[in-house]
């Protein structure tokens, strides 16, 4: 998908120079340029986005079933316990001041969080397998890691900002078509916490709560570093346009984690340690991908802009699990090193 983006990114904006021999229309209203990347005017502008967002490639398992068909002829299935993402609303604010010449110099910042939840039994006759904290040492081997049937209650919340400070220029190439190239500064943060229960019997089980542990993780990354964008703009006719940008940031910063996994029943608490890992590293990196269309109405002197669009993010590095598959874990997960937040959304810019 972001490799079909970038190609599509840059097809539109060597199609819209290939064409600009051709354009033969150039259009002015009250001063105002109407090429592709539309100077507008002189002054303050304030940029509102709306959108629902979505997280994706989180792989945030909280545990794996196996059933148990021992028998010659039988299956056994192992199945990762993936909860949903929901869409959630969310939004971008941001605020500029734009020269006649076509230089503009803004701001902006964007937030999201989200979170999901899943609870239920292992099969019956099967396994479950725990995938949050790490599997706890005892003379007898590892325990906190599986059980039969099992039952499991977790919530993982994602959290991830962005602040930009961006120089841009626009280019009008032809009277119909604009690139603007920009550069800047991010800073972005990312967060994903996860809490829950597990026992090693069946919530309808005589025995449920006997032998439970509480478990925990958190991944906290931030990071700060120069983001560098294109965009280019084709007006289609005089008051409409479409748009596609591409920026790609390369950030430095620091990882926070850590897990944990405590006896909380009534029979192992009082005989079985807490197992905990931290982690904390300063000298790390990471980037961000971001992606984006839009379908624009303008105002006549482009004091005013509203527009649909799709955008799509990627963040690696700093979105890294670092607290995973330990010692002792009996279904290990795929890394994770990297997320995507994707959705649609709806903004208006308007100018002094």
């Amino acid at each position: 998908m972001i490799q079909r983006s970038i190609r599509f990114s840059f097809a539109l904006i060597l199609l819209g120079i290939s064409a600009a021999g051709s354009a033969s229309a150039q259009y002015h209203y009250g001063g105002a340029r109407r090429g592709g990347g539309s100077y507008g005017e002189q002054g303050i502008y304030f940029i509102l986005e709306g959108m629902t967002q979505n997280v994706r490639n989180a792989d945030a398992v909280v545990a794996t079933t196996e059933s148990s068909q021992n028998f010659g002829g039988g299956v056994n299935v192992l199945n990762p316990v993936l909860p949903d993402w929901d869409d959630e609303f969310t939004g971008r604010l941001g605020v500029g001041y734009r020269w006649a010449g076509g230089s503009k110099l803004s701001g902006s910042f964007w937030a999201f969080e989200s979170t999901q939840r899943a609870s239920g039994n292992g099969p019956v006759g099967g396994f479950l397998h725990f995938a949050v904290g790490p599997p706890i040492r005892t003379g007898g081997g590892f325990v906190g890691n599986v059980a039969s049937p099992g039952f499991y209650d977790a919530s993982t919340e994602i959290s991830a900002s962005t602040a930009d400070i961006a120089w841009a220029k626009i280019q009008e190439v032809s009277d119909r078509f604009g690139v603007e190239w920009s550069l800047g500064l991010r800073y972005a943060t990312f967060e994903e916490t996860t809490t829950g229960v597990y026992d090693e019997a069946a919530s309808s089980d005589a025995a449920f709560g006997a032998v439970r542990y509480d478990a925990r993780k958190s991944n906290e990354g931030t990071m700060i570093g120069a983001r560098a964008g294109i965009r280019g703009s084709y007006r289609f006719l005089s008051s409409f346009s479409a748009s596609t940008g591409l920026a790609f940031s390369v950030l430095d910063g620091e990882l926070e984690a850590s897990s944990t996994l405590s006896p909380t029943g009534t029979v192992n608490s009082a005989t079985v340690p807490t197992a905990a890992v931290a982690f904390s590293d300063d000298g790390r990196s990471g980037h961000t991908l971001d992606f984006d269309v839009q379908l624009a109405w303008h105002s006549s002197s482009d004091t005013f802009k509203v527009w649909l669009g799709w955008e799509q993010s990627r963040w690696e590095g700093i979105a890294a699990d670092l607290v995973r598959n330990f010692p002792g874990t009996t279904a290990p997960l795929r890394d994770r090193d990297a997320v995507t937040f994707s959705g649609y959304k709806v903004g208006i810019r308007f100018g002094f």
